[in-house]
């Protein structure tokens, strides 16, 4: 029985409804449209069955507020709403049908106005799906203010939303505490058991303390499990994030794709920063990901992670981010950095601009007299870990480049816009999770560029690019056509081609220096004492210019690392488990709903146009054949 299209929407006697649902709906549709809010008062039951025999509405201004002790010294005490109006109808239950045995109609208050009607909690209501587009909004952080200002656009009016701002925050609210009714504990586990129903090659484990309380938490998706595959050699470890009030350590692995992006290859959550507890995560990461170690692995200047990766990957080289050790120096020594001092950038300089052992340490002496430092307790401490961050001492280890300041930065400025104080755990986990879709999108949008978009070569008859514009990502092959536009610059200074091994003493016209390049004639195997290729898997241009006098052509394929090509993404990965990894074994499923998705907003978009078009679209939705007469405008 549709009364919102009844005229005669006035209760009377004997009036019939099918069920108490039917008979509330009816009472708050008359207040609605009358202008007063109402509310249940009392119904009685049969003892034996507890089925509802009968049922009274009332108005809102029934009764009245019962004296309050505390109000005499209460300064600003609440506002009266009651006024005991008698307004109310009663149902009985008779013949299988509610009927209205009473109604009495006269109020003794004012109504409100059809403008302030929407205002009344008994017309206010969040829909499911209302309540479906609050969720979204809050798991993408959008303000709750925003959300309900666009929402509001949307139906045309805040009067037509049908709910108000603290509704909506008393949804959000209610939802959180109903998620976290289990403690964070128990939110944690839970989400962890989802995870596992949907993917049962997600990992994820827990260290106990000797209370045998959970202390620190390591987890890795599929995605991480199979970006670690492909791109595990050279890893970031980062713990400077907090997730809470409660400065909660948050650890994220990182490291490069093969667009040079970063991508994530676990996360722990530390309630303990102890050598033991840092043990505990390296060792479990080793397990998730095989026992595959890295070939370096750079962390901050955390003494206790430092020790613990010695004891569990000894043979990794460890470096320093250099993001970090720029963060603390400026921490320390801010005071050098006022008044247009240079300080910051000679001790860059010190950090990347010299590739010999011997002039960093002329310049580092310099340095330290210059700027009156010699004993600077944290300068001293950073030296004696030179070879961890210092560009001439690190050029035996192969870190991908990564020690420069890029993968830190995009990773801390992602991470730390959705890491907010108040956050629970499942809100977290919902940030994190899109900071993941974010960073999975972008190697999405660097492959559609790489396939989308041919490179432009800086000399178009060169073998060499076309041969590496075909086989590295556009990134990569950007890289590398930099350093090969450089051999124009560098010459031949010295050569001895008597040997098997040929030499030669490679000088550029644009910079100081000279670097030594061996060359196999037989094998075309070809090493630079720049060492560009061991540390970054892309040749220098000191290589090149000899592979130029050589008259080589192309390129072997030794000196094309996988991991920057194309097809870095090739090959089955399997779990701890042994069993094989898929990404999503849902895909299909999700396709089909992403696709049903984009055919319905469309169809949306176009029936909303004209009420014929809508019509035809709801009338089939619910089942109901259009008419013969029915066109299409």
């Amino acid at each position: 029985m549709d009364y919102s299209t009844n005229i005669e929407f006035k209760p009377k006697i004997g009036m019939e409804f099918d069920s108490l649902d039917e008979s509330w709906k009816f009472w708050v549709e008359y207040g609605g449209k009358t202008g007063f809010g109402v509310r249940k008062h009392y119904f009685n039951k049969n003892k034996n069955t507890g089925f509802i025999t009968s049922y009274k509405y009332v108005c809102c201004k029934e009764g009245v507020r019962k004296n309050d002790k505390r109000e005499s010294s209460t300064l600003n005490p609440r506002l009266e709403t009651r006024t005991n109006c008698k307004v109310r109808m009663g149902v009985t239950f008779v013949d299988s049908k509610y009927k209205v045995n009473e109604f009495i109609e006269e109020h003794n208050h004012p109504f409100h106005i059809q403008e302030t009607v929407h205002m009344l909690s008994s017309q206010r209501k969040i829909t499911e799906v209302q309540a479906y587009e609050i969720d979204l909004a809050e798991d993408v952080g959008l303000k709750q203010k925003s959300n309900f200002q666009l929402m509001s656009k949307h139906a045309g009016g805040i009067d037509g939303l049908g709910y108000t701002m603290l509704d909506a925050k008393n949804y959000i609210r209610s939802k959180r505490q109903r998620n976290m009714v289990y403690g964070e504990v128990g939110c944690l586990m839970r989400y962890f058991q989802q995870q596992l129903s949907e993917n049962p090659s997600f990992y994820h484990a827990n260290q106990m303390d000797v209370e045998e309380q959970i202390t620190n938490v390591f987890w890795a998706d599929v995605k991480m499990l199979i970006d670690y595959e492909y791109f595990g050699d050279v890893v970031s470890l980062d713990a400077t994030y907090c997730t809470n009030r409660a400065y909660r350590p948050l650890a994220i692995f990182s490291g490069f794709n093969h667009h040079r992006g970063a991508v994530i290859f676990g996360a722990a959550l530390l309630y303990d920063e102890t050598t033991s507890s840092f043990k505990w995560v390296f060792e479990t990461f080793l397990e998730a990901h095989k026992q595959k170690k890295p070939l370096t692995i750079f962390t901050d200047q955390d003494q206790a992670m430092a020790k613990a990766l010695q004891e569990v990957m000894p043979e990794v080289f460890h470096g320093l981010c250099t993001w970090h050790l720029m963060q603390n120096g400026i921490k320390h020594l801010g005071n050098l950095m006022k008044d247009g001092s240079h300080f910051l950038t000679d001790f860059k300089r010190c950090m990347y601009g010299i590739d010999d052992e011997t002039r960093f340490e002329e310049a580092w002496s310099v340095l330290l007299v210059q700027y009156n430092i010699q004993e600077n307790t944290w300068l001293q401490s950073t030296y004696n870990i030179k070879e961890k961050w210092v560009a001439c001492y690190m050029n035996k280890a192969f870190t991908l480049g990564m020690r420069s300041t890029q993968l830190s930065e995009s990773v801390n400025s992602d991470i730390r816009s959705c890491m907010k104080p108040d956050l629970d755990i499942m809100q977290f986990f919902k940030h994190f999770e899109q900071v993941l879709e974010e960073k999975r999108y972008n190697e999405l949008r660097c492959e559609f560029e790489t396939r989308q978009k041919l490179p432009r070569l800086k000399l178009e008859s060169s073998p060499v690019l076309r041969q590496l514009s075909e086989i590295y990502t556009l990134t990569i092959f950007h890289l590398f056509q930099v350093e090969f536009v450089l051999f124009a610059a560098a010459y031949i200074k010295y050569k001895n081609e008597t040997q098997p091994l040929f030499e030669y003493v490679v000088g550029r016209i644009d910079k100081e220096g000279e670097w030594r390049v061996t060359f196999n004639p037989s094998t075309k195997m070809i090493s630079c004492s720049c060492r560009k290729f061991e540390m970054t898997g892309l040749l220098c241009c000191h290589a090149v210019k000899v592979y130029d006098v050589q008259d080589v052509k192309k390129l072997p394929e030794h000196y094309i690392l996988n991991r920057w090509t194309r097809k870095a993404r090739s090959g089955v990965v399997h779990d701890c488990m042994g069993n094989e990894v898929e990404e999503d074994p849902k895909r299909e499923s999700a396709e089909r709903y992403r696709k049903l998705c984009m055919m319905l907003v469309r169809l949306a978009t176009e029936a909303s146009v004209h009420p014929s078009t809508f019509s035809l679209v709801h009338n089939i939705r619910y089942g109901i054949q259009p008419s013969k007469s029915w066109k299409c405008v």
